[in-house]
């Protein structure tokens, strides 16, 4: 990426952060979702299969967003980032997006996710056992 879409991509997060409430939402509640991931991880194709069955069955709309998306500013009622590492790419799509409950595996700065999933020290946790703990935590709210 350049140092010209990271420097306008910084700037903008504070022009374009959301003003949306946040916090934890039942399933019965969410209408949209999107999903950041790192098209280059392993296991995101499988994982995209997973994805739209889970939210397909429930009648949500999915949208998977990536670094390679021009517009990372979004509209829904749930943000879900399955990154590693949050690249400046995800930090804009996140801090910007007007989704009402968001969910991460890194806080950013000014708590932006209301659930984090961290990986076990020392070792890298697979995106599909991340989204297992999503999935569990996200169908037992009500």
């Amino acid at each position: 990426m350049s140092l010209f879409r990271k420097l306008t991509r910084l700037i903008n997060m504070g022009r374009h952060r959301s003003t949306v409430p946040t916090g934890f939402l039942p399933l019965s509640e969410v209408h949209s979702a999107v999903v950041y991931l790192d098209p280059e991880d392993s296991g995101v194709e499988p994982l995209k299969l997973r994805l739209k069955d889970f939210f397909g069955k429930r009648g949500i709309g999915l949208q998977i967003a990536g670094p390679s998306d021009k517009e990372l500013r979004t509209s829904s009622d749930l943000f879900i980032a399955l990154n590693a590492r949050p690249g400046i790419d995800e930090r804009y799509a996140a801090t910007c997006s007007t989704a009402r409950f968001k969910i991460g595996r890194h806080q950013l700065k000014k708590d932006v996710y209301d659930f984090v999933v961290t990986d076990q020290e020392d070792t890298r946790t697979s995106i599909s056992a991340v989204f297992d703990v999503i999935e569990n935590m996200i169908t037992s709210i009500r």
